[in-house]
């Protein structure tokens, strides 16, 4: 078999003919990355042949240049019988900016979270003495076990599973009868939430973990959030509700594809789509490790989890094949996940423990949306119309009051998370947030998160910058840079132009910070989608922008948006300032409401099933708003005048 040879790092694997470089450098732990999903469409994949014969089927979007200096995409190029030297170009930082304490952050109402009162986690703890086995009694230790529960918890079927039994007879023992004993209900919600105890139905209970001692002071779960681009956990004292700590990074995913439509692409394969699992398991066990080892937590006293994520990054958590999310008439597998241990998810926490998985009602609204909801008025008996936007890779959309619910989501793309920019980075210290653009000159003054050096320029950079070179003139409204007045600012390169941002010198890679008209697109499509959305919802129930109340952003992205700016080129409506709400990563917050309220559990269930799910992709009127919006601001301008908000 071809031996290939990765430089610099000096990695050798053999290989069978028609490999292709991509499958190669995965099985040799070599990173690269595949935004496009490996379609040959973004040329990020690019390595240079350094010896060797190698069959390439397409040079992609390569520049002369680069096909003159031997580079080739890895995706579509395969090993054929000779060895091969490839150089893989230096990627460090390819992410940007690392992850602070402070991220997750929730902006969420006080009054929506639940209270002490609400407290029912998904298990409960309980403390019990289970009487000495006597001569002729009849009863196993089984049998004594569950009628202690019985004593506890009513005439209630409670099942042990076999797992648990295989170390009952000896822990009884060795305790004298003095058990801690895990449970979760079950019940009615198709096999997704449990009963409403006034309900009258029959409750039953499920024994997920015994110790031979009273442990009910320690009872802790994990609420995760698994984003396209991030992964969150929290870590939970269930007993008291209160947040021990949060851990962010990204997805590790994010090699094979920046969007969903691409890991899709990429998990077309059975032996990718296992990949595609592993990443993610690992990102969110590296986690749940972080988190337990700071709060000094076992991972077999984590109880429970609580996950949500849009539909495609739950099939691929679960090793499920998301092909048919994205052909027509887009069907996923599961929408209502059953209850799973953790050991069948893969998750490192108590094996048998139970993992719930928030709902999802649509190929792409999924159960970050439906966790979202319950930070906001959305999931209270309102009558004022909300809106409520998720602006991620995945942008969903939702509007309603109490007798209505309409949702949808667009293919927004990584833009506003930096993503598919060569100096873009996501909201992290270093990251350009804000911009001033002077109205003579053209040369921009920034302001980074963390007032450091700047590394990289984020999605709310970005669009604060637009917004400036909009208002001074520099760009027009269909994103082009001007030309006919020379600044030291904009660079020509026959029909293309860039914009520096920060000079080699003031930046902190030592490397200028610029931005191409092709960045510039990529914005301008993003909000034109999200907008698209926004509008098209609006018109199915009648109703136009001003109708709204309230309008609910949620995501990271929303921390450091300059509302002005988003208004000025589009993205949002001209609304007065009071009625738009951030709550940051309110996936991950809804997540753990979940985790700790059993009222939250059935509220979130039931405003799943009230969910109208619109496709969008099946949608004419869609295509037509889209188009209009793509222009600073909007080919109707008027929109966005000063009327608006009165």
């Amino acid at each position: 078999m071809p031996l290939i040879t990765f430089q610099p790092s000096g990695i050798i694997i053999d290989v069978q003919a028609n490999t292709t470089l991509l499958d190669a450098a995965r099985r040799a732990g070599v990173e690269i990355d595949a935004p496009c999903g490996g379609k040959g469409t973004c040329g990020n994949c690019a390595v240079r042949i350094v010896s060797g014969r190698v069959d390439c089927e397409s040079l992609g979007i390569l520049t002369q240049t680069e096909i003159e200096q031997g580079f080739v995409p890895t995706c579509r190029t395969s090993i054929n019988d000779s060895d091969v030297v490839v150089e893989v170009p230096d990627q460090a930082g390819r992410f940007g900016g690392q992850f602070s304490d402070d991220d997750g952050i929730e902006l969420v109402d006080a009054a929506l979270l639940p209270t002490q009162a609400d407290c029912r986690p998904l298990t409960e703890k309980i403390n019990i003495s289970v009487p000495p086995p006597q001569k002729a009694d009849g009863l196993s230790d089984l049998d004594r076990l569950t009628r202690a529960l019985q004593q506890r918890l009513g005439q209630q079927d409670i099942i042990v599973p076999l797992a648990l039994m295989h170390y009952l007879a000896d822990i009884l023992r060795a305790g004298d009868g003095n058990l801690t004993v895990t449970l979760i209900t079950e019940g009615p919600f198709a096999q997704t939430y449990p009963s409403n105890s006034n309900s009258g139905i029959n409750r039953r209970y499920r024994v997920t973990a015994i110790d031979g001692k009273d442990s009910t002071g320690r009872h802790y779960g994990v609420a995760i959030d698994v984003g396209t681009t991030t992964v969150a956990v929290q870590l939970v004292d269930l007993s008291n509700m209160k947040v021990l700590s949060t851990c962010t990074d990204y997805n590790s995913q994010l090699s094979c594809g920046l969007d969903v439509i691409s890991r899709i692409d990429y998990a077309r394969r059975p032996d990718r789509r296992e990949e595609l699992r592993n990443r993610v398991l690992r990102t969110v066990n590296r986690l749940i490790e972080q988190s337990a080892r700071r709060d000094q937590v076992e991972h077999f006293e984590i109880a429970c989890a609580v996950v949500s994520g849009n539909t495609t990054m739950i099939h691929l958590l679960l090793g499920l094949n998301p092909e048919y999310i994205r052909l027509e008439p887009y069907t996923p597998t599961v929408l209502d996940v059953p209850f799973f241990t953790a050991s069948e998810v893969g998750i490192s926490i108590n094996p048998p423990a139970p993992v719930l998985t928030s709902p999802a009602v649509g190929s792409y609204v999924g159960g970050d949306i439906t966790a979202g909801i319950l930070c906001t008025d959305l999931c209270n008996d309102s009558d004022d119309v909300c809106l409520f936007m998720d602006i991620g890779t995945n942008g969903e959309v939702l509007i309603g009051n109490r007798e209505f619910l309409l949702t949808c989501a667009c293919s927004a793309g990584p833009a506003f998370e930096g993503g598919g920019m060569k100096c873009g980075m996501r909201a992290a210290h270093g990251a350009i947030e804000k911009v001033e653009v002077d109205p003579s000159t053209g040369r921009a003054t920034c302001r980074t998160i963390g007032q450091v050096s700047p590394r990289g320029v984020c999605g709310s950079g970005m669009i604060s910058l637009l917004a400036q070179l909009l208002k001074t003139g520099w760009i027009d409204a269909a994103g082009k840079l001007k030309r006919s007045e020379p600044s030291e600012a904009i660079q020509i390169d026959g029909r293309q132009a860039a914009y520096t941002l920060v000079t080699a010198k003031e930046s902190a890679t030592g490397r200028a910070i610029t931005i191409d008209e092709h960045d510039i697109e990529n914005i301008i499509r993003a909000k034109a989608a999200l907008y698209a959305a926004c509008a098209l919802v609006l018109k199915q129930v009648g109703m136009e922008f001003h109708n709204l109340r309230k309008v609910y952003i949620a995501g990271g992205f929303g921390r450091f948006l300059d509302l002005d700016a988003a208004i000025t080129i589009g993205l949002l409506p001209n609304l007065p300032r009071d009625r738009f709400h951030f709550i940051g990563n309110a996936s991950l917050a809804g997540s753990r409401m979940a985790l700790v309220s059993e009222k939250h559990r059935e509220r979130q269930y039931r405003q799943a099933r009230r969910m109208t799910y619109m496709e969008l992709t099946t949608e004419p009127a869609y295509m037509n708003e889209y188009t209009a919006a793509l222009f600073l601001p909007h080919t109707n301008p008027d929109r966005f005048r000063q009327k608006q908000i009165e």
